[in-house]
C-alpha cells in the first residue's frame, strides 16, 4: 500500500511538472506571437504616448530573437555568391509572411542585373580621386588601397552573373495612399584583411551589427505596422548587393523612380550599423550618441534631408532616452542612400557614430550578436518605429 502511495504521489509530481512546463510554453508563445493583439483603444493612435504603448509591445528580447535568428539562418555568410546568401530571401520572406500574418501588406521580391560596370567606375574612381591624386605609390595608404580597390574590382567581375533580389514589403494608407515613406536596411555582407583590404569570401562573415542590426529593426517595424490600419502608406525594403557597390538600392531607383516622383514622397530612410555602442573606447565616452547623416549645406537637396530627419526626430526621441541621433550634414556617401540623392529625393541614413564609435570589427568576421550593445539596438528599434508611426499618423506635436 505504502508502494503504491509513493508511485502516485511521484506521479502527480510529474504531472505538476509537465503542466507547469506547458505553462511556460504557453505564456513564452502568447509573448512572442500574440504579442501585437492591439487594444481597441491603440488602433488608431491619437499620442506620443500611444505610439510608445505600440511600439514597446515587441520587448527587447522579442526583438533580440528576430536579430539572432536572422543572423543564425544564412551562415556563414550572406555575401553575394555564397550559399547563406541563396538562404536569405527565402527567410525573410518567411519572417515577413510570419509577422504579417493577415497578409495586410504586399509583398514583392525584384530580382535584377546587378550594373556591375557601374560599381567598378566608382570604385576605381574614388581611388583616382581620394588616394592617387593624393598619395606616392610607395606611401603605405595608397598600396593598402590599391589593393582594396583591385580587389573589388575582381569581387564585382565573378558574381555578374548572378541576379540580385530585393524584398519589398508595403502597407498602403487607407486616407492618404500617395504620401509615401521608405524605409530600407540591406542584408548582405563583406569581409576584408584587416591589413591589406582584400576581400575573402570564404571568411565567416555573420554581420550582425552589419547589417542584421539594420535587417531586425525592419522586421520589429513591420510586425507593427501589419497590426495597424495606416492612415499613410509605408513601404519597407530589403536590399542586396549593398556591399559591392550599392546596386541593389540602385536597380531600385531605376525601376521605381517615375512612381516616386509621382507620388507625395516624405523620403528614405535608411537603417545601417545600429548595434555598435561603446563608451571605453568611444572618443566622447559615452554611450547612445548615434549620428543621422544627410548632404552637404552646400548640395542641392540638403534642405530636403534635413526636412526630413526633423520630422522623424521630433517624434524618434520622445520614444526613448538611451539613444540619440544627431545630424550631420557631411554627404556621408557609405551606404544605400546615395542612389536616392542622386535622383534629387529626401534620404537620411540612421547609424551608429562613424567619427568617435565605429564597430572596430567592421566588414570583418568578428561581427557577432554577442559583440553588440542590445541595450542601445533596443533604443534605436523604438526610436525608428515610433518616429514613422507618428509620421504615418500626424502624430508630430
Amino acid at each position: 500500500m505504502l508502494r503504491k502511495m509513493k508511485s502516485l504521489v511521484k506521479s502527480l509530481h510529474r504531472l505538476i511538472f509537465n503542466m507547469k512546463k506547458s505553462l511556460i510554453i504557453l505564456l513564452f508563445i502568447s509573448t512572442n506571437v500574440l504579442s501585437l493583439e492591439l487594444p481597441k483603444t491603440l488602433l488608431v493612435p491619437k499620442s506620443k504616448s500611444h505610439v510608445r504603448l505600440i511600439v514597446n509591445r515587441l520587448d527587447n528580447k522579442f526583438m533580440e530573437n528576430k536579430l539572432r535568428s536572422f543572423v543564425k539562418c544564412c551562415r556563414p555568410a550572406r555575401m553575394v555568391g555564397t550559399s547563406g546568401h541563396k538562404d536569405v530571401v527565402p527567410f525573410l520572406i518567411d519572417q515577413i509572411k510570419k509577422s504579417d500574418k493577415k497578409g495586410s501588406g504586399v509583398l514583392i521580391v525584384d530580382s535584377f542585373r546587378p550594373d556591375v560596370v557601374h560599381a567598378m567606375d566608382m570604385y576605381q574612381e574614388d581611388f583616382k580621386r581620394e588616394i592617387e591624386k593624393k598619395l606616392p605609390p610607395t606611401d603605405p595608404q595608397y598600396k593598402k588601397w590599391k589593393s582594396f580597390t583591385d580587389s573589388m574590382v575582381k569581387a564585382l567581375t565573378q558574381v555578374q552573373a548572378i541576379k540580385g533580389r530585393n524584398i519589398i514589403w508595403e502597407k498602403k494608407g487607407y486616407i492618404e495612399p500617395n504620401s509615401v515613406i521608405t524605409i530600407g536596411a540591406h542584408f548582405d555582407t563583406i569581409a576584408h584583411d584587416e591589413k591589406t583590404k582584400v576581400i575573402d569570401p570564404r571568411r565567416n562573415q555573420p554581420g550582425a551589427d552589419d547589417n542584421g542590426s539594420g535587417v531586425g529593426i525592419a522586421l520589429g517595424l513591420i510586425e507593427v505596422l501589419s497590426a495597424l490600419d495606416l492612415p499613410k502608406t509605408v513601404r519597407v525594403v530589403f536590399f542586396d548587393y549593398e556591399e559591392l557597390g550599392f546596386l541593389g538600392s540602385r536597380a531600385y531607383i531605376k525601376k521605381y523612380r517615375k512612381q516616386i516622383k509621382k507620388q507625395n514622397f516624405a523620403g528614405f530612410v535608411n537603417l545601417e550599423m545600429l548595434g555598435h555602442d561603446s563608451k571605453r573606447k568611444d572618443k566622447e565616452k559615452r554611450y547612445g550618441n548615434f549620428k543621422a547623416y544627410i548632404r552637404e549645406e552646400s548640395v542641392s537637396g540638403h534642405s530636403k534631408d534635413k526636412q526630413l530627419y526633423e520630422i522623424l526626430n521630433k517624434a524618434g526621441k520622445d520614444m526613448t532616452s538611451k539613444v540619440k541621433f544627431k545630424l550631420l550634414a557631411n554627404g556621408f556617401k557609405s551606404s544605400d542612400h546615395i542612389n536616392f540623392w542622386g535622383e534629387g529625393f529626401a534620404a537620411v541614413t540612421f547609424t551608429q557614430n562613424w567619427e568617435t564609435d565605429l564597430n572596430p570589427r567592421y566588414h570583418s568576421s568578428d561581427d557577432f550578436t554577442e559583440t553588440l550593445n542590445l541595450k542601445t539596438w533596443y533604443a534605436s528599434y523604438q526610436y525608428i518605429t515610433g518616429s514613422i508611426l507618428s509620421w504615418a499618423f500626424d502624430i508630430l506635436k
